[in-house]
């Protein structure tokens, strides 16, 4: 009888220690200052945003929160991976031939969500320098609000490659959740393509052939410079031997790559490009056309082209990470 009321007791404090301390330690994972819906914008170092300066343009890249500053969606390529397609002597593997052109025009992972964590720590698409999100005014807010949670519900279902010709050309997006072949966008036509599919239409810019040029030529020599690089010393020292009875292995991927752009021609290692380029317009967003045409951006240009009854965004916030934390709840 000792034994089991000495049992009785124990359980008799469990159960009112229970009752008094009920409750448990909950991690609140790092976020952002965006709500569903936000443009999330980023600058990155590289040959992009140096193809972008050209147009007055500061970040290079964009994707939307697609819940309140937990997780954003965005539309990337890893150019990295695309597979490589070697030159042989003999046996021998020597130099780049070219980029596998499937891949280069169907750029994987394409549309994804990344955790805060993830995308800034991590995969580091997205840089917490000179970061900004994109939003209603305070005075739109209440009015607005509803269809960029819409927007970023869109962007949820849609799948699809990264396309580096939607540079020139930005409408290629179906409203589908898998892959199609030679259909897909860039970062910020994905943006758009989610406010669209929403029921609004933003605005397009219209890139010149002047300045079509400068980008493309910008992009051959950027992309000529990392292929030596890549190589490295003796690498760039079989690309000379190669220049001297045709074309080099960094000439053949620039041209690749530009060919891609322009015109999707993405297995021509030519120089095609350097015929047409001149006659080459683009209707095609970067990031900072999504702004309204009237903001200034770090750079001091006014790059947008939004307007007030084109697009929900009015308004340019700093970005601010707020790290992960634990918390009680009862």
């Amino acid at each position: 009888m000792k034994y089991i009321a000495k049992i009785s007791i124990v359980l008799l404090l469990v159960f009112t220690c229970s009752a008094v301390f009920a409750g448990q330690w909950v991690y609140k994972p790092m976020s952002i200052n965006a709500q569903k819906g936000d443009v999330v914008l980023s600058t990155s170092p590289g040959f992009i945003m140096d193809l972008l300066a050209i147009l007055g343009c500061y970040w290079s890249h964009s994707g939307m929160a697609v819940d309140n500053g937990f997780n954003i969606r965005h539309n990337t390529m890893y150019v990295s991976e695309v597979p490589m397609e070697y030159n042989y002597i003999w046996f021998i593997k020597t130099t780049p031939k070219r980029m596998n052109p499937t891949r280069l025009s169907n750029g994987l992972p394409g549309i994804l969500t990344e955790d805060i964590d993830t995308t800034y720590n991590v995969t580091k698409n997205f840089h917490a320098a000179g970061g900004a999100v994109l939003k209603p005014t305070a005075a739109n807010e209440a009015l607005y609000r509803q269809y960029l949670q819409l927007a970023a519900d869109k962007l949820l279902y849609v799948k699809g490659y990264y396309r580096v010709n939607a540079y020139v050309n930005m409408y290629q997006l179906d409203y589908v959740n898998y892959y199609i072949t030679g259909r897909g966008n860039h970062c910020s036509g994905t943006c758009w393509y989610a406010n669209y599919f929403a029921g609004k239409t933003m605005n397009v810019a219209y890139i010149p052939p002047s300045l079509v040029t400068q980008c493309a030529y910008n992009l051959y020599n950027s992309v000529k410079n990392m292929v030596r690089d890549e190589a490295g010393g003796f690498g760039a020292f079989i690309i000379d031997i190669e220049g001297l009875f045709g074309t080099g292995a960094d000439e053949k991927i620039a041209n690749q790559i530009v060919n891609t752009f322009g015109w999707d021609r993405s297995w021509d290692t030519s120089s095609y490009w350097r015929s047409y380029v001149n006659q080459l317009s683009a209707t095609a967003n970067a990031p900072d056309h999504l702004l309204l045409y009237t903001y200034t951006n770090p750079s001091g240009y006014n790059p947008g082209v939004q307007t007030t009854s084109s697009s929900y965004y009015g308004q340019v916030d700093p970005l601010v990470i707020t790290s992960g934390y634990y918390y009680w709840v009862d």
